[in-house]
């Protein structure tokens, strides 16, 4: 069922989703689990190229950055292009020179050549994350919006689990050229994506601007996530546990190896239980039926907070592991509900600016996690780094959980258009 958003459209009391719909679902959630895949082992395969290479600690910081920057400082761009333009265009475009890149990084492949394209292959993905998050309300309507992000998160969080074993075999069996052309692989099957899907947003609307007509439809005061207090409360919550999330991930090394003395193993095992809760926190969401999503959001914050410090007060190394799954299970749920929220509250022609200013929050809060979770090893042990984030994510649960229930019930801001929207 192809669904043209140009105009708002009212969801409420819409007829039973037909099977297409959902197939596209299952398309749109399929695409973003390669794209996860394949990304993680490109970044994978990269780090081992520069490590290969002899590059030193700098070139490995440089990798980092320019996976989490461009989605930062560009998101003002990717936002207000995931609202103007045909969804389609986009992710055919942009994918296939993703895949141009992925193919050009086994061609050159000296350190500041890699890290250059790692900036290009971020840099799209920035355009596009707006595009994956504002689709599934435009296939099944807002009343469906919870099953529809539940399952696109769980099949996205599949592939981020799976993604680091596959890079490693792979990696280890055929070095780094092989993970590199499946990265390229899976961008080439998100444009065979794009294609199936049938529904568009904002279809033929980057043919009218390639006419002029495109400020026909430009609000007249643009659009910012900021002038919703809710998700204001929301996203700045969002930012501030994932940097202390971030921080453990700098020192979670250090703690089980240096602290408690434990093997490689142990260390793998430790890792993979964050990433194993991921799945099923996901899907919890469905089945919370009876509490609102503010609501589960902020047990997901405190599910991350409880994991952290819980670490930090572990007495040996195997008490990590059910923090861990907790955190994992609080992780894999908040990013579930975070997607509900911005499609059920934002206005269709401003969905792809929230998911943009999403995907910026995403990634500072990561990239300020690092600095500090390095920062810390300088002056204390790994444990006191694990209680102060986790202290920190209390805090801000504390100051921040008021407004995100304050002002769940506050009406969102409707875009005002110029005269000749209207």
């Amino acid at each position: 069922m192809a669904t043209d958003t140009t105009s708002p459209t009212t969801e409420a009391g819409s007829p039973p989703v037909s099977r297409s719909a959902w197939r596209e679902v299952y398309i749109l959630a399929g695409m973003r689990g390669l794209s996860f895949a394949g990304d993680i082992a490109a970044e994978t395969a990269i780090a081992l190229q520069l490590q290969a290479q002899g590059a030193g600690s700098y070139a490995v910081m440089a990798l980092l950055l320019a996976a989490t920057v461009p989605p930062v400082l560009l998101s003002p761009l990717t936002g207000k292009v995931a609202d103007r333009f045909d969804s389609r265009t986009l992710i055919v475009g942009v994918g296939t020179l993703q895949a141009l890149v992925c193919v050009a990084m086994t061609l050159w492949t000296s350190p500041a050549v890699l890290i250059a394209l790692s900036v290009l292959l971020s840099a799209g993905l920035a355009f596009t994350h707006p595009v994956f998050g504002a689709l599934p309300s435009a296939i099944v309507g807002k009343d469906n919006v919870p099953r529809a992000s539940s399952i696109s998160q769980t099949w996205a969080m599949a592939g981020m689990v799976a993604a680091p074993g596959i890079a490693g075999f792979l990696i280890g069996r055929f070095g780094v050229t092989v993970p590199l052309l499946i990265d390229a692989l899976s961008f080439a099957a998100v444009v065979a994506g794009g294609l199936l899907i049938r529904t568009r947003l904002h279809k033929g609307r980057d043919a009218a601007a390639a006419k002029g007509g495109a400020d026909a439809d430009k609000p007249a005061t643009p659009y910012k996530v900021t002038s919703d207090r809710f998700l204001t409360a929301v996203l700045i919550l969002s930012g501030a546990v994932m940097a202390a999330a971030s921080i453990i991930n700098v020192l979670i090394v250090f703690y089980v190896r240096e602290t408690f003395g434990a093997s490689e193993e142990t260390f793998g095992l430790i890792m993979s239980a964050w990433m194993l809760g991921l799945i099923p926190g996901g899907m919890l969401v469905r089945r919370l039926k009876r509490l609102s999503h503010e609501a589960i959001l902020i047990g997901t914050f405190l599910c991350i907070a409880v994991a952290i410090l819980g670490t930090g007060l572990a007495p040996g190394v195997w008490w990590i592991l059910p923090f861990y799954v907790l955190g994992g299970i609080g992780n894999g749920a908040q990013a579930t509900v975070t997607h509900i929220l911005l499609n059920v509250r934002v206005p269709d022609t401003h969905r792809g600016r929230a998911f943009a200013a999403l995907g910026a929050v995403s990634n500072t809060g990561p990239a300020l996690g690092y600095l500090v979770g390095g920062a810390i090893l300088s002056f204390t042990t790994p444990r006191y780094g694990f209680l102060a984030a986790g202290v920190f994510a209390l805090a801000a649960l504390a100051v921040f959980a008021g407004g995100v229930l304050k002002n769940s019930d506050a009406e969102a801001p409707a875009p005002v258009l110029n005269e000749a929207a209207r």
